[in-house]
């Protein structure tokens, strides 16, 4: 038996992220094979509050480590490599850009300006109690499960699931980011660049999708930062607003790319 665990991003659980995987995956694998999970944390992110100038992850250590770290890494390399092999000839997946575009706008001012709905995300990023809440919830939630655990992390739950997984001892066997703001350099999990503290221990497998359309992603992958990620591409959605737009949960768990990451690793080639 699978979790399917999906972690939201700014404004909480957007409705559809679960019909629309189910859809996209009826072809790989039957329904009943897969259980299904949100795990909120709106509650925690939308209280109102000073963002400060200190960012909160500073204080989240020590990071969980193990000893046998080459071996385990050898053994994460060869599942990235399965993976690249489930996904690459996917009928959705589309060429990266030839060059990243540059940001105009540095993280730590966006969220800091109301306009652009991001300061959930700043009281995440600097309130160190509130970081602490958010993941203690989180990872008692994954802890309690007793099946293998398949991670779907969109937009700023991508950044909790690598804050979740550097610092707590969870155990995920594929972790699919996507909207993810990972790209921007030196911003979300700055901590966690170093090769050597990545959790290769817990981590079966990473997936980060990009929509060349989102403009959360700005055309970025995470593995410019972090090599351990596999990036891939799609185009996907229906304009900036409304439902199935560019940044949607659901457009990016509909995506065939999506189904068959989740799908290989219900049905164990991942393991």
């Amino acid at each position: 038996m699978t979790t399917v665990v999906f972690l939201h991003g700014v404004g909480g659980v957007t409705p559809g992220w679960d019909s629309a995987l189910q859809r996209s995956l009826s072809e790989h694998v039957a329904g009943s094979e897969i259980a299904y999970v949100e795990i909120g944390f709106d509650d925690l992110i939308g209280r109102s509050g000073v963002i400060r100038k200190r960012p909160a992850e500073e204080l989240h250590v020590p990071i969980v480590t193990s000893t046998q770290r080459s071996a385990l890494r050898q053994r994460y390399q060869k599942r990235q490599v399965e993976l690249r092999k489930v996904v690459w000839d996917s009928p959705d997946r589309v060429e990266p850009p030839s060059k990243r575009p540059p940001s105009f706008i540095p993280g730590e001012v966006m969220v800091r300006l109301p306009f652009l709905s991001m300061r959930q995300a700043g009281h995440y990023r600097h309130d160190d109690n509130l970081r602490a809440e958010v993941l203690e919830r989180i990872c008692g939630r994954i802890n309690d499960l007793d099946d293998d655990v398949v991670l779907l992390a969109h937009s700023l739950g991508s950044v909790v699931a690598l804050d979740a997984l550097h610092v707590r001892d969870i155990h995920v066997k594929l972790l699919v980011s996507f909207g993810s703001p990972l790209g921007q350099r030196d911003f979300w999990g700055k901590l966690w660049q170093d090769p050597a503290t990545f959790p290769y221990d817990r981590l079966g497998s990473w997936l980060n999708i990009v929509n060349l359309n989102d403009p959360v992603t700005w055309k970025r992958g995470a593995s410019h930062r972090f090599p351990q990620a596999l990036d891939t591409y799609i185009s996907a959605g229906d304009g900036l607003m409304g439902a199935m737009n560019y940044h949607d949960a659901a457009t990016y768990t509909s995506a065939p790319i999506l189904a068959r990451a989740v799908a290989a690793a219900t049905s164990g080639p991942l393991a």
